[in-house]
């Protein structure tokens, strides 16, 4: 009889490794992020529409790539800030309309597409308030009728509904003051001078209101600390720098579409 003899077999462990290790041979490695260049900086500052001679000017200054980031960073949160808060402004005016302006440019009261609905929400409430409240006048007067359909001489005065019909109509109405609510909140107008420019934010905080020249004025200290005179001529440096960021600041469409607006 032959003898048989199995190989060992291999540790567990070695194969849970060897699993791990192995990797599929259609699987990239990722290209490792290196340092940003010229190229790649330009075409960033062009989608956020920076005029191609302002990165031609500050790279005549020396400053290199890795030293744009917080200026790059500081434009994008700007425009991408104020977009969000255009959009945020667009809805709200969608859905409570805007006020008539008689002092200025005489522009007409725009309802919205939610205060036709909270009207007709207000006045079923009211409605149905008033049919719960029903009084007859003069009262509708019952004459009891014995067995025989002859009248016992008793009245009964009735001026308001019955009991279960009240019910109705208050139950119907307190369904409908969460509505009410609720509308009352979307369609809200804020009181005040809305405003159209806002500092860069998160998501989760408010946003805080700006001018241009807040904005430009953040955009000029990035651009101050990369001018090369800075330290030998200051004064001459930061004028630069502003006529820079003022050009930044002009260039963004979103920007200049919402000042438009208002102007």
């Amino acid at each position: 009889m032959k003898r048989l003899v199995t190989p060992p077999s291999r540790p567990r462990s070695a194969l849970v490794t060897a699993r791990v290790g192995m990797r599929d041979s259609w699987l990239q490695k990722a290209t490792p992020r290196g340092q940003s260049t010229w190229a790649e900086l330009k075409r960033q500052f062009h989608a956020l529409h920076v005029p191609a001679d302002i990165c031609e000017t500050l790279q005549r200054w020396g400053a290199s790539p890795d030293d744009l980031e917080p200026l790059l960073r500081m434009v994008r949160d700007i425009v991408f800030s104020n977009a969000v808060h255009r959009a945020e402004a667009k809805r709200v005016k969608w859905t409570a309309g805007t006020a008539r302006d008689p002092h200025h440019k005489f522009t007409p009261e725009e309802p919205g597409a939610l205060r036709p609905l909270l009207d007709i929400v207000e006045r079923v409430i009211s409605d149905l308030e008033h049919l719960r409240q029903w009084e007859f006048k003069p009262p509708i007067e019952l004459h009891e009728l014995d067995a025989k359909h002859e009248p016992t001489r008793r009245t009964v005065r009735l001026s308001r509904l019955d009991e279960a019909i009240r019910e109705a109509f208050d139950k119907a109405r307190k369904e409908l003051l969460w509505v009410r609510e609720s509308l009352r909140k979307a369609t809200q107008r804020p009181r005040g001078r809305k405003a159209t420019l806002v500092q860069p934010f998160r998501v989760s905080a408010l946003p805080k209101p700006a001018r241009r020249r807040e904005l430009a004025k953040m955009v000029g200290l990035q651009l101050l600390a990369l001018h090369p005179d800075r330290k030998t001529r200051p004064r001459a440096a930061r004028a630069t720098a502003d006529r820079l960021a003022g050009d930044i600041i002009d260039s963004i469409p979103v920007l200049n579409e919402i000042s438009a607006r208002v102007e």
